[in-house]
Order: C-alpha cells, then sequence, then structure tokens
C-alpha cells in the first residue's frame, strides 16, 4: 500500500505576478559585519572550498537613510576549482508590515552582475518561481552593495475560488484507482501504520 495519492489537478491556479526593486548590503569587513566564514581551507587554489554564512540586511533604498524591509539569509562557498565561482543560495525573509513573515528563496552564482534562479517561497509568497536581477552599485575594502529587481509569480494561499458550479473545487474529481490509494493512504495513517 502506498503511503501517498497522487491526483491531477483539474483546474487552473491563480498566480500573482511580483516585481520589487531593492537592495541588499553585504558587509564583509570592520565592526558590523554580516556575513562570517566558517570553513577557510586556505591551502586550496582559488580558496576552494571557502564557506561562508550570511545575513545581509535588505533595503528600499541605496543609502544610509533607507529602510530595512528584510534579511537575505543563507550561505555562499567558492565552489569553483579551476576559477573563482561562488555558490548561493539565501532565503529573502521579509520583516516590513505588508510582507511580514513572507519569504523568497534564491540559489545561483555571484558574479558581480547576472540573475538569480527563485526556487520557491513561504507566506505571501506560496510556489515562487522567477529570476532576481542583480547588480553590485558599489564597492570597497568592506562592503558590496548590490541592486536587485525581483520578477517572478506566486500562488496566493487565499485564492481558492468559492465552492460553486463552476469553481476549482466542483470540478475536482479523482480517478476511481486515486480515489481508492487515497481512502487507503488516509486509513493507514490515521490507524498509525505508515508506510
Amino acid at each position: 500500500m502506498a503511503y501517498y495519492a497522487i491526483a491531477p489537478l483539474l483546474c487552473a491556479l491563480v498566480q500573482n505576478e511580483l516585481c520589487m526593486h531593492l537592495y541588499i548590503n553585504q558587509v564583509y569587513g570592520g565592526p558590523n559585519t554580516n556575513q562570517l566564514g566558517v570553513i577557510n581551507p586556505s591551502q586550496q587554489p582559488l580558496l576552494f572550498g571557502t564557506t561562508a554564512v550570511l545575513d545581509w540586511t535588505i533595503t528600499d533604498g541605496p543609502g544610509p537613510n533607507a529602510n530595512a524591509v528584510g534579511r537575505a539569509q543563507g550561505l555562499s562557498f567558492q565552489s569553483g576549482h579551476t576559477k573563482p565561482s561562488w555558490y548561493l543560495s539565501l532565503n529573502l525573509v521579509f520583516e516590513d508590515t505588508r510582507f511580514n513573515g513572507s519569504m523568497i528563496q534564491v540559489m545561483g552564482t555571484e558574479p558581480e552582475d547576472g540573475e538569480w534562479a527563485i526556487i520557491g517561497g513561504t507566506g505571501e509568497f506560496v510556489a515562487a518561481q522567477g529570476v532576481v536581477d542583480h547588480k553590485v552599485i558599489k564597492q570597497d575594502n568592506s562592503q558590496r552593495v548590490y541592486e536587485i529587481t525581483v520578477r517572478g509569480f506566486y500562488v496566493p494561499v487565499d485564492s481558492a475560488e468559492a465552492p460553486g458550479e463552476n469553481s476549482c473545487n466542483a470540478n475536482w474529481k479523482l480517478s476511481a484507482s486515486h480515489a481508492r490509494a487515497h481512502a487507503e493512504m488516509q486509513s493507514s495513517l490515521l490507524a498509525g501504520n505508515k508506510h
């Protein structure tokens, strides 16, 4: 007996389009650093394997008076053995009033200018997908400022249609085999017999 049930979705998902223009502030030197090197294999060519934990500030502007709207939290490591290539995995965690608690997950490499893939999200940004364009607009010996444009789509959690004749819920049907598998799974899970 299977421990899961899969059924086709017989209606279209509603998606919202997202576009944000923000700034990420990376501070790697001085007293206010917002990243920490946790693995530093200095004997490796190109510092291969160097790993840092990140907690960068996200703001709505590039200057010192900009409002903080969230944190870019994650890790980065030097994954290039023949040339520098920093892999990056970040959660863009929003702390502002509008999107508080919501998160967009991104990954990619960290060249000065390029794109990161949006691979998911939570809260307001469930099932997010798209890209984050980024470019370095300021860099010195202690910090780097990225200008980012978030472009993507997500499924709003409260987007379900009201029950009715033409709603998604009214058209939701399981095939006989899916219905049987679903009923067996629920019975098995409720009985505590997990396969």
